[in-house]
């Protein structure tokens, strides 16, 4: 499932209802319906939420209580998200009440998925969910537009969702028993972060990968330490298959070749230990990516609709706390792989460590270099850490008590996005410090990996032979992470068997 949502991130091919979805759907909502023909009393059907649960609401009324839901809701503040994490948190809203547990009715659904497939996306501010009773804040937002309010996005512009269906781009629908909370009560807010982080991640990890076996050529460092014999009897499988890609990008490298028998014995732990702290990162990611798996596969509203057995039980899979402390963990591991680039950055910087000119430039004192470019890589560091802390057990309570405890999941993944970010820039930091040391190192040739690094790098900055305004250089990071087809080729050799 994590793939798929991974492809139509891609692609945005159109979602379509399957029939045996369908048949869920129209089950749970009989099961629904059912409920108020007898005048059943059921929570968030036909009484108020939260601390307002016990207030029974008149059948007359039903149909504002789920409008009043959308609009009282819909309270978030700041910048809104990106369009990427809005189209994945209607593409797995659209999943969850897809599985036939919610009531939700059919038409609702369908309208869900004509707006993702029509790409009008709904403005959601990023604060205002504690990530329990779901993201009702951000999911109110991205719902209000089926009722024709609110405000979206479409065609690169902001637009009014009145705007829209007075214009016959969509008509709007109508909301009935229980749709209002079924589409406001789940995860798919903090699911969407994290996904959308993990996304990323896939290929920054194998980037910063690149970048730490070029800036081992660059301070001829040893490659003894990936030996596979090294990495068998430790026994972690994130470090046995980083260690094999750091092999590969190294393969045929003669700047490894060209100092075998120097005198140095051992390189620092950022060198030395690069596949068991980048092994350990690997694993983490695969360990949250199995949590994330699970949630898109999950129901994860209030109250579930049993069909099968008639009943309508309330229960707690709103609570994102899976996904909050899967973010946390995540953070801290992404945390580490900027740690150990940016010591990486200080040590070939170091004319006493790495054997390269002060600060990467021949003439220093009246040229500073890539001084300040450290620099900056630390100040993200030192954010990073900052961020790392984490936001999962900074609950607290809500709805006069009845929502005692919240995972803060969503504040979790925010932040982890903004580490990502931060790495983003401290990776490309690295890309061009080793570039610039693999320039000294007399046309030695890289390795296999290395060297499609290197000569990425100089298509896009050329050697820094005296100052000059480096930002620009910093600037250039975004062409490089958009390159779709060398990132591809970057895979493909670290997978490569041997």
């Amino acid at each position: 499932m994590i793939d798929s949502a991974y492809k139509f991130l891609q692609t945005r091919e159109p979602v379509l209802l399957s029939k045996i979805s369908i048949e869920k759907i129209i089950a749970a909502r009989n099961t629904v319906m059912d409920y108020i023909h007898r005048d059943e009393t059921i929570y968030g059907i036909n009484t108020g939420f939260g601390k307002l649960s016990t207030i029974k609401i008149a059948a007359k009324e039903l149909a504002d209580l789920q409008v009043n839901l959308l609009r009282s809701h819909a309270c978030g503040v700041g910048e809104p998200i990106s369009t990427d994490i809005v189209a994945l948190m209607m593409y797995l809203k659209i999943q969850n009440l897809s599985k036939g547990h919610s009531g939700c009715s059919l038409e609702v659904i369908e309208k869900l998925a004509e707006l993702l497939n029509k790409q009008i996306y709904p403005v959601i501010p990023r604060r205002g969910s504690v990530g329990a009773s779901g993201d009702l804040a951000p999911l109110a937002h991205m719902c209000l537009p089926l009722i024709g309010e609110g405000e979206v996005q479409y065609r690169g512009e902001v637009v009014p969702a009145e705007k829209l269906v007075k214009q016959g781009v969509y008509s709007t629908v109508t909301l009935g028993p229980k749709d209002g909370l079924s589409l406001i009560n789940g995860t798919q807010y903090s699911t969407a972060l994290i996904l959308y982080a993990l996304a990323q991640l896939r290929d920054i990890f194998v980037l910063a990968e690149l970048a730490a076996a070029m800036s081992v050529e660059a301070v001829l460092a040893t490659d003894i330490p990936f030996s596979e014999h090294i990495q068998r009897i430790r026994k972690q499988n994130g470090q046995n298959i980083v260690a094999g890609h750091l092999r590969n990008f190294l393969r045929n490298s003669a700047i490894i070749r060209s100092h075998v028998n120097c005198q140095k014995v051992q390189d620092p732990y950022s060198f030395r230990c690069t596949p068991q702290v980048l092994g350990a990162v690997y694993d983490t990611m695969k360990f949250v990516e199995n949590i994330v798996n699970n949630e898109i596969q999950a129901v994860t509203d209030n109250p579930l609709v049993f069909p099968e057995t008639g009943k309508i039980l309330s229960g707690g899979n709103f609570h994102a706390e899976p996904i909050a402390l899967a973010a946390d963990y995540l953070a801290i591991a992404v945390t580490e792989l900027a740690n150990l680039s940016e010591r990486r950055i200080a040590t070939l910087l170091d004319s006493g460590m790495s054997g390269l000119p002060a600060f990467l430039t021949d003439h220093s004192g009246v040229n500073s270099g890539f001084m300040i470019a450290h620099v900056t890589a630390a100040a993200l560091c030192a954010e990073n850490r900052t961020l790392s802390n984490p936001a999962s057990v900074e609950t607290i309570p809500t709805s006069a008590n009845q929502e005692d405890h919240v995972s803060m999941a969503p504040n979790a993944g925010l932040k982890l996005l903004q580490i990502i970010e931060n790495t983003r820039h401290i990776i490309w930091i690295e890309f061009l410090s080793a570039a610039q040391g693999i320039d000294y190192r007399n046309n030695f040739t890289c390795g296999d990996g290395t060297r499609k690094g290197y000569e990425k790098v100089r298509s896009l900055v050329p050697h820094l032979d005296k100052d000059r305004i480096f930002y620009k250089d910093l600037e250039k990071s975004q062409s490089f992470y958009n390159d779709r087809g060398f990132i591809r080729k970057v895979h493909t050799i670290a997978n490569e068997s041997v």
